[in-house]
Protein backbone atom coordinates (compact mmCIF):
# COMPACT_ATOMS: atom_id res chain seq x y z
CA UNK A 1 0.00 0.00 0.00
CA UNK A 2 1.21 3.03 -0.63
CA UNK A 3 2.62 4.86 2.43
CA UNK A 4 0.85 7.78 3.82
CA UNK A 5 1.09 9.65 6.81
CA UNK A 6 -0.56 7.75 9.60
CA UNK A 7 -3.21 9.89 10.87
CA UNK A 8 -6.44 9.18 13.48
CA UNK A 9 -9.71 8.17 11.56
CA UNK A 10 -11.39 11.44 12.08
CA UNK A 11 -8.42 13.75 11.24
CA UNK A 12 -8.25 11.51 7.76
CA UNK A 13 -12.20 12.71 7.86
CA UNK A 14 -11.36 16.31 8.13
CA UNK A 15 -8.66 16.24 5.54
CA UNK A 16 -10.26 14.15 3.11
CA UNK A 17 -7.24 12.71 3.35
CA UNK A 18 -12.78 -9.47 -10.65
CA UNK A 19 -15.02 -6.69 -19.25
CA UNK A 20 -17.34 -6.92 -21.47
CA UNK A 21 -19.27 -3.74 -21.01
CA UNK A 22 -16.90 -1.20 -22.16
CA UNK A 23 -18.57 2.00 -23.79
CA UNK A 24 -22.24 0.60 -23.71
CA UNK A 25 -21.78 0.82 -19.73
CA UNK A 26 -20.05 4.60 -19.76
CA UNK A 27 -22.94 5.60 -21.45
CA UNK A 28 -25.42 4.91 -19.04
CA UNK A 29 -27.12 8.42 -17.36
CA UNK A 30 -25.81 8.80 -13.73
CA UNK A 31 -28.32 9.68 -11.00
CA UNK A 32 -31.56 9.15 -13.00
CA UNK A 33 -34.37 7.04 -11.76
CA UNK A 34 -35.90 4.94 -14.18
CA UNK A 35 -32.65 5.45 -16.87
CA UNK A 36 -31.57 2.68 -18.72
CA UNK A 37 -28.95 0.64 -17.27
CA UNK A 38 -27.33 -2.43 -19.23
CA UNK A 39 -27.96 -6.00 -19.07
CA UNK A 40 -26.70 -7.78 -15.73
CA UNK A 41 -26.67 -11.20 -16.21
CA UNK A 42 -23.31 -11.46 -17.91
CA UNK A 43 -21.65 -8.40 -16.58
CA UNK A 44 -17.75 -9.46 -15.59
CA UNK A 45 -15.83 -7.06 -14.40
CA UNK A 46 -12.77 -5.74 -16.64
CA UNK A 47 -10.44 -6.29 -12.68
CA UNK A 48 -9.77 -8.83 -11.76
CA UNK A 49 -8.41 -7.99 -8.08
CA UNK A 50 -10.00 -5.78 -5.95
CA UNK A 51 -7.71 -3.81 -3.47
CA UNK A 52 -10.07 -3.30 -0.65
CA UNK A 53 -9.78 -0.60 2.31
CA UNK A 54 -11.37 -1.56 5.19
CA UNK A 55 -11.29 1.13 8.90
CA UNK A 56 -13.48 -1.61 10.81
CA UNK A 57 -12.59 -5.18 11.72
CA UNK A 58 -15.71 -5.82 12.91
CA UNK A 59 -16.96 -9.23 11.29
CA UNK A 60 -20.41 -7.34 10.27
CA UNK A 61 -18.45 -5.14 8.68
CA UNK A 62 -17.40 -6.97 6.41
CA UNK A 63 -20.39 -9.27 5.67
CA UNK A 64 -20.98 -7.73 2.20
CA UNK A 65 -17.81 -8.63 0.66
CA UNK A 66 -16.54 -11.62 1.81
CA UNK A 67 -19.52 -13.42 2.00
CA UNK A 68 -20.14 -12.52 -2.02
CA UNK A 69 -16.81 -13.73 -2.19
CA UNK A 70 -17.20 -17.08 -0.31
CA UNK A 71 -20.53 -17.97 -1.74
CA UNK A 72 -18.67 -17.24 -5.57
CA UNK A 73 -20.21 -14.68 -6.41
CA UNK A 74 -17.56 -12.28 -6.95
CA UNK A 75 -16.16 -14.86 -9.10
CA UNK A 76 -19.49 -15.24 -10.64
CA UNK A 77 -18.66 -11.96 -12.57
CA UNK A 78 -15.33 -11.68 -12.86
CA UNK A 79 -13.45 -10.93 -9.88
CA UNK A 80 -11.45 -13.42 -8.59
CA UNK A 81 -9.76 -12.13 -5.20
CA UNK A 82 -10.13 -9.06 -2.76
CA UNK A 83 -7.14 -8.07 -1.39
CA UNK A 84 -7.97 -5.98 2.00
CA UNK A 85 -6.00 -3.67 3.84
CA UNK A 86 -7.20 -2.36 7.19
CA UNK A 87 -6.06 1.04 7.78
CA UNK A 88 -7.56 4.53 8.82
CA UNK A 89 -5.71 5.49 5.49
CA UNK A 90 -8.90 4.30 3.57
CA UNK A 91 -9.51 7.54 2.15
CA UNK A 92 -5.58 8.35 1.53
CA UNK A 93 -5.29 5.47 0.23
CA UNK A 94 -7.91 5.93 -2.58
CA UNK A 95 -6.25 9.56 -3.57
CA UNK A 96 -2.79 7.86 -3.41
CA UNK A 97 -3.62 4.78 -5.65
CA UNK A 98 -3.19 2.22 -3.76
CA UNK A 99 -6.80 1.43 -3.03
CA UNK A 100 -9.61 0.96 -5.35
CA UNK A 101 -12.52 0.62 -3.27
CA UNK A 102 -12.77 2.13 0.26
CA UNK A 103 -15.29 0.93 2.67
CA UNK A 104 -16.00 4.26 4.87
CA UNK A 105 -18.25 6.10 6.91
CA UNK A 106 -20.44 8.16 4.70
CA UNK A 107 -19.67 11.64 6.24
CA UNK A 108 -15.83 10.73 5.84
CA UNK A 109 -16.27 10.21 1.91
CA UNK A 110 -18.18 13.42 2.13
CA UNK A 111 -15.72 15.61 3.61
CA UNK A 112 -12.96 14.22 1.65
CA UNK A 113 -14.93 15.58 -1.55
CA UNK A 114 -15.88 18.85 -0.21
CA UNK A 115 -11.94 19.43 0.91
CA UNK A 116 -9.75 17.26 -0.59
CA UNK A 117 -10.20 18.75 -4.17
CA UNK A 118 -10.92 15.41 -6.25
CA UNK A 119 -13.87 14.13 -7.09
CA UNK A 120 -15.23 10.82 -5.37
CA UNK A 121 -18.57 8.81 -5.53
CA UNK A 122 -20.28 6.59 -3.23
CA UNK A 123 -21.47 4.16 -4.79
CA UNK A 124 -23.45 2.22 -2.81
CA UNK A 125 -24.90 1.90 1.32
CA UNK A 126 -23.75 -0.53 3.61
CA UNK A 127 -25.54 0.79 6.79
CA UNK A 128 -28.43 2.39 5.97
CA UNK A 129 -29.66 3.03 9.49
CA UNK A 130 -27.94 3.36 12.97
CA UNK A 131 -28.60 2.17 16.18
CA UNK A 132 -29.41 5.62 19.02
CA UNK A 133 -29.03 3.35 22.23
CA UNK A 134 -28.10 5.33 25.82
CA UNK A 135 -26.83 2.44 27.90
CA UNK A 136 -27.06 3.38 31.61
CA UNK A 137 -25.35 2.36 34.94
CA UNK A 138 -26.66 0.52 37.80
CA UNK A 139 -29.47 2.99 39.66
CA UNK A 140 -30.39 5.04 36.79
CA UNK A 141 -33.97 3.84 35.77
CA UNK A 142 -35.86 6.70 34.45
CA UNK A 143 -34.83 9.94 32.30
CA UNK A 144 -35.56 11.59 35.74
CA UNK A 145 -32.49 10.23 37.36
CA UNK A 146 -30.28 11.39 34.69
CA UNK A 147 -30.88 15.14 36.12
CA UNK A 148 -27.23 16.03 37.11
CA UNK A 149 -25.40 13.33 35.72
CA UNK A 150 -22.35 12.55 33.26
CA UNK A 151 -23.11 11.19 29.75
CA UNK A 152 -20.39 10.18 26.69
CA UNK A 153 -20.61 9.49 23.20
CA UNK A 154 -16.96 9.59 23.09
CA UNK A 155 -15.47 12.20 21.79
CA UNK A 156 -17.38 15.78 22.31
CA UNK A 157 -17.82 16.78 18.62
CA UNK A 158 -18.33 13.41 17.54
CA UNK A 159 -21.39 12.14 15.82
CA UNK A 160 -22.07 9.64 18.54
CA UNK A 161 -22.53 12.71 20.84
CA UNK A 162 -24.44 14.29 18.85
CA UNK A 163 -26.73 11.10 18.73
CA UNK A 164 -26.59 11.37 22.62
CA UNK A 165 -27.96 15.04 22.69
CA UNK A 166 -30.67 13.94 20.61
CA UNK A 167 -31.86 11.26 22.97
CA UNK A 168 -31.41 13.72 25.79
CA UNK A 169 -34.22 15.94 23.97
CA UNK A 170 -36.13 12.88 23.21
CA UNK A 171 -36.26 12.12 26.69
CA UNK A 172 -37.41 15.28 27.55
CA UNK A 173 -34.53 16.47 28.93
CA UNK A 174 -32.14 19.68 28.04
CA UNK A 175 -28.86 18.86 26.86
CA UNK A 176 -27.77 21.86 27.61
CA UNK A 177 -28.66 22.30 31.24
CA UNK A 178 -29.79 18.85 32.62
CA UNK A 179 -27.01 16.72 31.78
CA UNK A 180 -22.91 16.81 31.73
CA UNK A 181 -21.14 15.29 28.41
CA UNK A 182 -18.02 14.00 28.73
CA UNK A 183 -15.10 13.14 26.70
CA UNK A 184 -14.07 9.63 26.26
CA UNK A 185 -11.38 8.28 24.44
CA UNK A 186 -11.56 4.44 22.41
CA UNK A 187 -14.58 2.53 21.04
CA UNK A 188 -17.91 1.72 22.41
CA UNK A 189 -16.24 -1.11 24.41
CA UNK A 190 -14.27 0.99 26.71
CA UNK A 191 -17.84 3.39 26.97
CA UNK A 192 -19.45 0.18 28.03
CA UNK A 193 -16.46 -0.35 30.93
CA UNK A 194 -17.24 3.39 31.72
CA UNK A 195 -20.43 2.58 32.44
CA UNK A 196 -19.96 -0.44 34.50
CA UNK A 197 -17.24 0.98 36.49
CA UNK A 198 -19.18 4.05 37.41
CA UNK A 199 -17.06 6.22 35.35
CA UNK A 200 -20.25 8.00 33.58
CA UNK A 201 -24.25 7.20 34.18
CA UNK A 202 -24.95 7.25 30.93
CA UNK A 203 -23.44 6.15 27.03
CA UNK A 204 -23.66 5.76 23.63
CA UNK A 205 -23.72 2.22 23.22
CA UNK A 206 -24.57 -0.84 20.73
CA UNK A 207 -26.91 -4.01 20.60
CA UNK A 208 -24.35 -6.20 21.35
CA UNK A 209 -23.38 -4.08 24.89
CA UNK A 210 -26.72 -5.04 26.17
CA UNK A 211 -25.84 -8.87 28.00
CA UNK A 212 -22.96 -7.31 29.27
CA UNK A 213 -24.50 -3.64 31.08
CA UNK A 214 -27.66 -6.32 31.97
CA UNK A 215 -25.33 -8.42 34.03
CA UNK A 216 -24.03 -5.22 35.37
CA UNK A 217 -27.41 -3.71 36.83
CA UNK A 218 -27.64 -1.36 33.87
CA UNK A 219 -29.74 -1.27 30.92
CA UNK A 220 -30.68 0.38 27.93
CA UNK A 221 -32.89 3.58 28.52
CA UNK A 222 -33.45 4.52 24.54
CA UNK A 223 -33.48 1.77 21.89
CA UNK A 224 -34.36 2.94 18.35
CA UNK A 225 -32.79 2.39 14.85
CA UNK A 226 -33.06 5.51 12.80
CA UNK A 227 -33.10 5.86 9.42
CA UNK A 228 -29.22 6.65 8.37
CA UNK A 229 -27.00 5.83 5.52
CA UNK A 230 -24.35 6.03 7.92
CA UNK A 231 -22.04 4.07 5.45
CA UNK A 232 -21.32 3.11 2.34
CA UNK A 233 -18.40 2.41 -0.22
CA UNK A 234 -16.41 4.93 -2.24
CA UNK A 235 -14.10 5.49 -5.17
CA UNK A 236 -12.42 7.98 -6.53
CA UNK A 237 -14.25 9.70 -9.71
CA UNK A 238 -10.83 9.75 -12.34
CA UNK A 239 -10.57 5.59 -11.13
CA UNK A 240 -14.24 4.92 -11.81
CA UNK A 241 -14.62 6.15 -15.14
CA UNK A 242 -11.96 3.33 -16.20
CA UNK A 243 -13.59 0.69 -14.73
CA UNK A 244 -17.29 1.47 -14.33
CA UNK A 245 -17.96 -2.23 -15.43
CA UNK A 246 -16.08 -3.44 -12.24
CA UNK A 247 -18.17 -1.56 -9.88
CA UNK A 248 -21.61 -2.79 -11.81
CA UNK A 249 -19.74 -6.33 -11.00
CA UNK A 250 -18.59 -5.16 -7.46
CA UNK A 251 -22.04 -3.74 -6.54
CA UNK A 252 -24.01 -6.98 -8.32
CA UNK A 253 -22.06 -9.78 -6.28
CA UNK A 254 -22.30 -7.76 -3.41
CA UNK A 255 -25.87 -7.13 -2.72
CA UNK A 256 -26.47 -10.93 -3.56
CA UNK A 257 -24.76 -11.87 -0.97
CA UNK A 258 -26.84 -9.66 1.28
CA UNK A 259 -29.66 -11.01 -0.03
CA UNK A 260 -28.58 -14.38 0.89
CA UNK A 261 -27.00 -13.59 4.49
CA UNK A 262 -31.00 -11.88 5.59
CA UNK A 263 -32.46 -15.11 5.17
CA UNK A 264 -32.54 -16.30 8.88
CA UNK A 265 -31.75 -20.12 7.86
CA UNK A 266 -28.81 -19.13 6.32
CA UNK A 267 -27.57 -17.22 10.08
CA UNK A 268 -25.56 -20.57 11.04
CA UNK A 269 -23.79 -21.00 8.14
CA UNK A 270 -23.07 -17.12 8.22
CA UNK A 271 -20.72 -17.24 11.17
CA UNK A 272 -19.22 -20.59 10.40
CA UNK A 273 -18.28 -18.90 7.15
CA UNK A 274 -16.91 -15.43 8.69
CA UNK A 275 -14.88 -17.69 10.92
CA UNK A 276 -13.08 -19.38 8.32
CA UNK A 277 -11.89 -15.93 7.36
CA UNK A 278 -10.31 -15.31 10.76
CA UNK A 279 -13.20 -13.22 12.52
CA UNK A 280 -13.93 -13.70 15.54
CA UNK A 281 -17.36 -13.78 16.87
CA UNK A 282 -17.68 -13.49 20.70
CA UNK A 283 -21.30 -14.99 21.75
CA UNK A 284 -22.57 -11.64 22.39
CA UNK A 285 -22.21 -10.54 18.67
CA UNK A 286 -23.87 -14.06 17.44
CA UNK A 287 -26.80 -13.23 20.14
CA UNK A 288 -26.96 -9.77 18.52
CA UNK A 289 -26.67 -10.47 14.64
CA UNK A 290 -30.61 -9.95 14.11
CA UNK A 291 -30.33 -6.78 15.79
CA UNK A 292 -26.92 -6.02 13.47
CA UNK A 293 -28.75 -6.93 10.24
CA UNK A 294 -31.40 -3.89 10.95
CA UNK A 295 -28.41 -1.84 10.26
CA UNK A 296 -27.14 -3.16 7.31
CA UNK A 297 -29.39 -2.14 3.93
CA UNK A 298 -30.32 -5.29 2.16
CA UNK A 299 -30.29 -4.10 -1.64
CA UNK A 300 -27.09 -1.53 -1.60
CA UNK A 301 -29.92 1.92 -0.89
CA UNK A 302 -31.33 3.66 1.92
CA UNK A 303 -34.87 5.12 2.80
CA UNK A 304 -35.16 8.53 0.72
CA UNK A 305 -33.18 11.80 0.15
CA UNK A 306 -34.73 13.58 3.53
CA UNK A 307 -32.52 10.27 5.31
CA UNK A 308 -29.36 11.68 3.82
CA UNK A 309 -29.99 15.28 4.58
CA UNK A 310 -31.01 14.56 8.11
CA UNK A 311 -27.68 12.47 8.60
CA UNK A 312 -25.31 14.71 6.96
CA UNK A 313 -27.27 17.99 8.78
CA UNK A 314 -25.10 17.85 12.06
CA UNK A 315 -21.81 17.66 9.92
CA UNK A 316 -22.94 20.98 8.08
CA UNK A 317 -24.21 22.49 11.27
CA UNK A 318 -20.57 21.93 12.98
CA UNK A 319 -18.51 22.94 10.06
CA UNK A 320 -17.31 19.86 9.06
CA UNK A 321 -19.19 20.14 5.77
CA UNK A 322 -19.98 23.55 3.99
CA UNK A 323 -23.03 25.30 4.20
CA UNK A 324 -23.34 24.78 0.31
CA UNK A 325 -22.29 21.27 0.57
CA UNK A 326 -23.89 19.28 -2.47
CA UNK A 327 -23.90 15.65 -1.40
CA UNK A 328 -26.11 14.59 -4.88
CA UNK A 329 -22.44 15.32 -6.59
CA UNK A 330 -20.89 12.29 -4.62
CA UNK A 331 -23.75 9.69 -4.48
CA UNK A 332 -24.13 7.53 -7.95
CA UNK A 333 -26.97 5.13 -7.51
CA UNK A 334 -27.24 3.99 -11.21
CA UNK A 335 -25.12 0.78 -9.92
CA UNK A 336 -27.01 -0.07 -6.73
CA UNK A 337 -30.30 0.44 -8.88
CA UNK A 338 -29.05 -1.65 -12.02
CA UNK A 339 -28.44 -4.61 -9.45
CA UNK A 340 -31.78 -3.62 -7.82
CA UNK A 341 -33.53 -4.52 -11.20
CA UNK A 342 -31.47 -7.04 -12.25
CA UNK A 343 -32.68 -8.84 -8.72
CA UNK A 344 -36.21 -7.44 -8.87
CA UNK A 345 -35.95 -5.30 -5.75
CA UNK A 346 -37.65 -2.77 -5.33
CA UNK A 347 -35.88 0.95 -6.58
CA UNK A 348 -34.28 2.72 -3.40
CA UNK A 349 -34.12 4.92 -3.49
CA UNK A 350 -36.51 5.97 -5.61
CA UNK A 351 -34.81 9.14 -6.28
CA UNK A 352 -32.07 11.64 -5.19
Amino acid sequence: MTKHLLLPRREVLMMGGAGVLGTFIAAATRNVAGAQTPSMKNIKSNLKTIRMGEFNPNYATALGYRMAQALGYFKEHGIDDIKVTMSDQYVAGLLGGSLDISHMDTDAIMAAAARSGKTFKFISCYRDKEWWIMGVRKGINTAADLKGKKITGGPIDGHNTWVMRQVVKELGLDPNKDVEFVPTSGGSDKRLLALINGTVDAASVFPRHEKGLKDAGGKFLYHKAHAAPQEGYGVLDSWLEKNEDTVYAYVLADIKARQWFYKPENKEKTFEIMEKFGYKIPNSFKASFDESLKQISPDGGFENAAAMDAFLDPEVQTGKLPKNFDWRKVVDMKYVWAAQKELGLPQRPAKL
